[in-house]
């Protein structure tokens, strides 16, 4: 398996303001994951696996395809995926979390991962060069302009009939009812357990509501931003109240 810490990064357009705010997301999420790296795996709920096990069941998979995992952590679907016979690329922020997963792939004796450190927004590969692009639960720390320039660039990642497969917090700030049910939801969960509940409340509303740290986007957004980049059969698919899998293929011929 051979390793790569570190890829070409592609230049960054756009307006200054839109450059900062891209800069600051990246080096708040190196900061969060680089420290989270040991602990990760022991804290993923339930509820994450369910979403990530529907992302895979939504892939298309077959032997020897050309994979990436953008966001890949420790290496979830990243693991799955060389399992099933792809050639996975891992990309994470955090320079330990693709040491974990390349450990991870060495234990398990999977020759076909390997692992690059760098952030998804600066992620550059070459056109028509992969088969499926892929992410969990990454996504919605992106802003939201980079969340539009990565499904851009994943159309000219993959080749024609290429997948891109997307799992990820899917909701918006409470614009319509699905909105206001899983935030109701949440506030109702988290106010049970009485002032620390109260306590993650109100980091909640810095985090999903001002969009300081995460930034979750609804399904319809997510498919507007598929649409706009040329994918067709876009599809999505509900997993948890809060989560969701949306799913576009490159029009083309399938590579065989």
């Amino acid at each position: 398996m051979s390793t790569d810490h570190h890829a070409p990064e592609t230049p960054e357009p756009g307006s200054g303001r839109s450059r900062l705010k891209t800069a600051v997301a990246i080096r708040t999420q190196a900061k969060k994951w680089g420290r989270r790296a040991e602990t990760w795996d022991r804290h993923n709920d339930a509820g994450m696996a369910k979403v990530a096990a529907a992302a895979i069941e939504r892939c298309r998979l077959r032997e020897g395809m050309d994979c990436v995992d953008l966001g890949c952590g420790t290496g979830r679907l990243a693991l799955v995926l060389a399992k099933a016979g792809g050639n996975v690329l891992g990309v994470d922020v955090s320079p330990a979390m693709i040491e974990k997963m390349e450990a991870r792939a060495r234990a398990e004796g999977l020759t076909t991962v390997r692992g690059v450190a760098t952030p998804i927004e600066r992620l550059s590969l070459p056109p028509e060069s992969v088969d499926l692009v892929t992410t969990n639960y990454a996504l919605h720390h992106l802003v939201d302009d980079d969340k539009a320039k990565v499904v851009a660039a994943a159309y000219e990642w993959l080749r024609p009939g290429g997948q891109l497969v997307i799992a990820d917090m899917m909701f918006g700030r409470g614009a319509t009812t699905r909105d206001r049910e899983i935030i109701a939801s949440k506030v109702r969960s988290m106010a049970k357990r009485g002032l620390p509940g109260y306590w993650r409340i109100l980091k909640n509303v810095g985090r999903f509501m001002l969009r300081l740290h995460e930034r979750p986007i609804s399904t319809d957004a997510w498919v507007r931003l598929y649409e706009g980049a040329g994918f067709s059969d876009v599809a999505v698919s509900v997993v948890v109240a809060e989560a969701a899998v949306v799913s576009g293929v490159k029009p083309g011929p399938a590579a065989r």
